[in-house]
């Protein structure tokens, strides 16, 4: 039985009933602030640019995960609440502080986009008790130089999703490349794994630009990488920007005029949202896709029964990260995140999509990464069917070494 409760807290604190979205409470009869519980909050942008990539789709994973798991841990229930953070740092901040301060959250996931993910991490470095998993964002910060002991950065970071891709395309389809990078936090991050990438293929990074998010119109962006004369077109924006760059580029016919187009990180929302039509021949990287085995078809086709779309790597993250949590809650036998976060890292990350997976001492998790192609058409047999495997790279050559890692907790170790 699912319960909704708006937040009267959140809403006069923000001045704006969207500022809160919900307050999911996931157990019978639960009600919000009642002890006992242990609880999760999934802090999401709602009707934002990640609100496919996450939102309510990644709360309806988050909510699989626990009722997956039994609905209780430790004797206790298992509340789920939710939050709109609209792609705002401030409000992300002020949402979490109050979750762990006056709710007892005991975990905080979700968290699309690393401007806000980034300013979450810095509420939960002061409260080493409380536990985050970076289930979405993609900034190689999070397990880098800003990374705490008590959060988990779950999500692979634009470094693997982007060398990965970079490289296999720059040694398979062309030497040269152009760059499109989000103008926010994670953009540079993006640049530099892209240039990284095709610098280890053995090929040439010919320029690059910063697209605003939410930019609308990027026809002058898409004329800068025509003029370039690159191979290869790499785009790094996430959710409807990545839509509507495709759509324009294709537009443009730039793979019709014999250009690579390289998602790195395609979203499956986005990319049902741009259509096979359109996006057909696209190369992208993900660490997941229906196809992969029986056990992830399986999964694939229950939440799109639930949802009604074709689960994202996002929302199998969401998924992945809250089962591997309450698994490490009920061994400890705790909620503390100064004992949990480190069984986290103990336990085996196990599930159908996590290929020779294991956090490492930064707390990041690595993983196989998947090079794909989106087919066309005719050639595929349903909605799920979208992908043709062109290779997979290991967990351990798609992400940093752990030791080039800026991480504090490693370099204290060394």
């Amino acid at each position: 039985m699912i319960g909704f409760k708006r937040s009267a807290s959140g809403a006069r604190m923000f001045g704006s009933a969207a500022a809160v979205a919900l307050l999911t409470m996931f157990s019978a009869g639960a009600a919000l602030g009642q002890g006992g519980a242990v609880k999760i909050g999934h802090l999401t942008d709602m009707n934002s640019a990640f609100s496919d990539v996450d939102g309510k789709y990644g709360l309806a994973a988050t909510q699989m995960a626990v009722e997956d798991f039994g609905g209780t841990v430790l004797g206790k229930k298992i509340e789920v609440v939710s939050a709109d953070h609209q792609n705002k740092p401030s409000v992300g901040s002020a949402i979490a502080a109050e979750w762990f301060d006056r709710d007892n959250v005991d975990v905080i996931t979700g968290l699309p986009g690393s401007s806000v993910a980034l300013a979450v991490q810095e509420i939960a470095r002061s409260r080493p008790a409380k536990a985050l998993i970076q289930a979405i964002a993609q900034s190689p910060d999070l397990a880098g130089s800003k990374c705490i002991p008590n959060a988990v950065h779950w999500s692979p970071d634009a470094y693997a999703l982007g060398v990965a891709l970079t490289r296999y395309a720059t040694e398979h389809k062309g030497k040269t490349s152009f760059v499109f990078v989000p103008d926010n936090a994670v953009g540079e991050a993006l640049r530099r794994s892209a240039e990284a990438g095709v610098t280890a293929g053995g090929g040439k990074l010919l320029g690059s630009v910063r697209v605003p998010v939410a930019s609308g119109d990027v026809s002058s962006y898409l004329l800068q990488a025509q003029g370039s004369g690159a191979d290869n077109i790499v785009l790094t924006a996430g959710g409807s920007d990545m839509i509507n760059v495709v759509k324009t580029a294709q537009e443009f016919g730039l793979i019709a005029g014999g250009k690579n187009l390289l998602a790195v990180g395609l979203f499956t929302t986005d990319l049902m949202a741009i259509g096979l039509h359109t996006a057909q021949g696209i190369i992208f990287s993900t660490p997941f896709y229906p196809g992969l085995n029986p056990e992830a078809a399986a999964w694939a086709k229950r939440f799109e029964e639930r949802t009604g779309v074709v689960p994202s790597f996002s929302h199998v993250a969401d998924y992945e990260a809250i089962t591997h949590y309450l698994k490490a809650v009920k061994v400890a036998g705790t909620t503390d995140a100064s004992v949990v976060i480190p069984k986290m890292r103990e336990i085996p990350a196990e599930g159908f999509a996590l290929s020779n997976a294991k956090i490492l001492a930064n707390n990041q998790l690595v993983r196989d990464i998947y090079i794909g192609k989106v087919k066309a058409p005719g050639a595929s047999s349903s909605k799920s069917d979208y992908m043709e495997l062109l290779g997979t790279v290991p967990a351990l050559d798609a992400f940093l070494p752990i030791k080039d890692s800026e991480c504090p907790l490693v370099k204290a170790a060394r």
